[in-house]
């Protein structure tokens, strides 16, 4: 069966569900090409002159969210736990609702290893192992019971509100509680039984400065928590080009990530094609094999 090699895997909020979303993020990018704006835009979170009012919160959010279809950028990632630390390079490509793709990148120019996610599956490949790594998202069962799909990981990567399971639909002003958190606006959805939603927003440019994804107990640490730091301009609205991630994990994990070369390319391949001689494996083989590769990809490691 295609997707047979997940059948038998348990995920859990802090094991093999995150583990995947953290091999998603190890799995990092670069490039592009076609015009459009990428002066630097740090905003402030300040306002002047009185508050919008919280129950058209999301309304504003939803008004200024990213419309462009595509958007490219060189990306690096630097990746810090307890015992390691390292920093990848690579090429982020993305389309709204269709595909994200992340290809990590030795010398400039050879790709070694890519990431693809659509609405219907997520793939990871390691080209120089010849091998690859390919489920669909109803076949984890962590994601199917979280309400974890592509969409999901598709807002945290363009900086839009969503709610767990509500596919690409548009969220409404129902579905979060709102309260005020300082000078930025808080909102909360807990209708998922795995995770509770929560965005702080910056009332006003009405952009999400941080989303987290916590557990049902108050007080704990979110399984992840994804903040924006710096937006430059793509078309007419801003795009979050300076990530800081926090993954709990048995050993909490930090992430950066930084886009460059801003751009909406359309000139590029939207799906791969596995070549016939590349193996199925488990995506616990893969990232095994990925994490490997530091010495022959000369990345900056230290630890």
């Amino acid at each position: 069966m295609k997707y047979k090699i997940f059948h038998s895997l348990s995920f859990s909020p802090l094991k093999g569900g995150w583990g995947i979303l953290l091999c998603v993020l190890l799995l990092a990018s670069c490039g592009s090409k076609k015009h459009a704006s990428s002066s630097s835009a740090v905003l402030p979170d300040g306002t002047e002159g009185g508050l919008s009012p919280l129950q058209n919160i999301v309304e504003t959010v939803n008004a200024n969210r990213q419309d462009e279809t595509f958007a490219t950028a060189k990306m690096k990632i630097g990746i810090s736990s307890s015992d390691k630390s390292l920093s990848i390079g690579g090429t982020l490509r993305m389309k709204r609702n269709d595909v994200i793709q992340l290809s990590l990148v030795t010398f400039g120019i050879i790709e070694v290893a890519r990431i693809e996610m659509t609405p219907d599956y997520f793939m990871g490949i390691d080209k120089m192992g010849k091998q690859y790594v390919k489920a669909a998202w109803g076949d984890v069962s962590f994601f199917k019971s979280a309400g974890i799909d592509f969409y999901t990981l598709q807002a945290l990567f363009w900086d839009d509100l969503f709610v767990l399971g509500a596919g690409k639909s548009t969220p409404t002003e129902k579905q979060f509680k709102k309260s005020m958190d300082g000078e930025r606006a808080k909102l909360t959805n807990d209708d998922s039984r795995l995770a509770v939603l929560s965005f702080s927003v910056n009332i006003a440019s009405g952009l999400i400065r941080q989303t987290t994804i916590s557990p049902h107990v108050e007080g704990a640490s979110p399984y992840l928590d994804w903040r924006y730091m710096d937006f430059s301009s793509l078309g007419k609205k801003y795009f979050p080009t300076h990530h800081l991630l926090n993954i709990s994990s048995s050993k909490p994990i930090n992430a950066t990530l930084s886009l460059s070369n801003l751009r909406n390319d359309s000139g590029w391949e939207t799906r791969t094609e596995i070549p016939r001689r590349y193996t199925e494996v488990t995506v616990e083989k893969l990232l095994a094999r990925l994490m490997s590769m530091e010495r022959g990809l000369r990345l900056e490691v230290r630890g």
